[in-house]
C-alpha cells in the first residue's frame, strides 16, 4: 500500500508539472500570435538627437533615461557639453556676456543634432469636481496636458505637433493639505511617466522610420514638398509650468450685481 500511494504521488506531481509546461507553452504561442513583444530596445532611424524639454526636470531626465534605453546608439546632444571657443564668436559678439555665450551653445548643439524632439507646450491644473454638504470640496481632478514633436535638422516634420492628455482623481480633505499636496505630486509624478511611454511607443514607432527616409531622401532644400516648421520656443532654465498647481487656489471674487 505505501508504495502504491508513492506512485501516486510522484504521478500526480509528474502530470501537474507536464501540465504547467503545456500551459506556458499555449501562453507563449498566443502572445506571439497577437503580436505580443517583449520590451526592449527599438533603434531609432538618426544618430544624434536634440531634446528641448528641460534637462534639469524629472520629466526631462526620465526620456532622456528612455530614449538611452530604447536606442543606444542613437546620441543626446546637450547644450551643456558644446565646448565654445574664442574663435566661434563673430566680431559683433560679445564672448564675455552669458547670452551670447548660451546663445552660441545652443546654435552648436542643434547644429550637430539630426533630429530635435521639441517641447511645444505644457500645462496642468486641479480642478474640483465635487462638494460635500458642508460645501466643501470633496474631490478635485488633476490634468496633464502636454504638446511635443519630432523635426530633421532643417525643421521638415517627422511627427507634428502631437497632445497627450493624463488625468487622475484624487479624493480631497482640507485638514490634511500637505498630506494631500504629497499625494497630489506622486499623481502628477506617475502621469509624467504615462507619458514618457507614450512618447516613446510613438518616436519609436515604424512609421517614423518610414517618414524619416522619405524626409531624408529629399535632396533640394527649396523643395516645398515636406512642411517645415517655425522652431519651438526653448522652455525656461527652470520649468515653472513642471511646478505643482496649488491645492487651495485663492478664492475667485465675486462682483456685486
Amino acid at each position: 500500500m505505501n508504495r502504491l500511494t508513492a506512485f501516486n504521488r510522484n504521478f500526480a506531481q509528474n502530470s501537474t508539472r507536464v501540465a504547467c509546461r503545456l500551459f506556458l507553452g499555449l501562453a507563449v504561442l498566443m502572445l506571439t500570435a497577437c503580436g505580443f513583444r517583449m520590451q526592449g530596445e527599438t533603434p531609432m532611424p538618426f544618430d544624434s538627437l536634440y531634446i528641448t524639454i528641460p534637462q534639469n526636470s524629472q520629466f526631462g531626465a526620465d526620456i532622456r533615461r528612455a530614449i538611452r534605453a530604447a536606442s543606444p546608439n542613437t546620441k543626446i546632444i546637450e547644450t551643456s557639453d558644446m565646448v565654445v571657443r574664442a574663435t566661434d564668436f563673430d566680431v559683433d559678439d560679445n564672448a564675455d556676456s552669458p547670452g551670447a555665450l548660451n546663445a552660441l551653445k545652443l546654435k552648436k548643439a542643434q547644429k550637430l543634432a539630426q533630429a530635435k524632439l521639441e517641447q511645444v507646450a505644457e500645462f496642468r491644473n486641479t480642478r474640483q469636481v465635487s462638494l460635500n454638504s458642508q460645501g466643501k470640496v470633496e474631490e478635485l481632478e488633476l490634468s496633464l496636458r502636454y504638446t511635443y514633436r519630432l523635426v530633421d535638422a532643417k525643421d521638415r516634420i517627422i511627427i507634428p505637433d502631437t497632445t497627450l492628455y493624463s488625468v487622475r482623481n484624487m479624493p480631497f480633505d482640507d485638514r490634511v493639505v500637505q498630506a494631500k499636496e504629497g499625494e497630489a505630486a506622486t499623481l502628477f509624478k506617475d502621469m509624467q511617466k504615462s507619458l514618457v511611454t507614450r512618447i516613446m511607443r510613438r518616436i519609436t514607432a515604424p512609421d517614423v522610420k518610414e517618414r524619416w527616409d522619405v524626409v531624408q531622401a529629399e535632396r533640394n532644400e527649396d523643395d516645398p514638398e515636406h512642411e517645415v516648421v517655425t522652431p519651438a520656443r526653448l522652455p525656461s532654465v527652470i520649468p515653472g509650468p513642471w511646478q505643482n498647481p496649488s491645492l487651495t487656489p485663492n478664492p475667485i471674487p465675486i462682483s456685486p450685481n
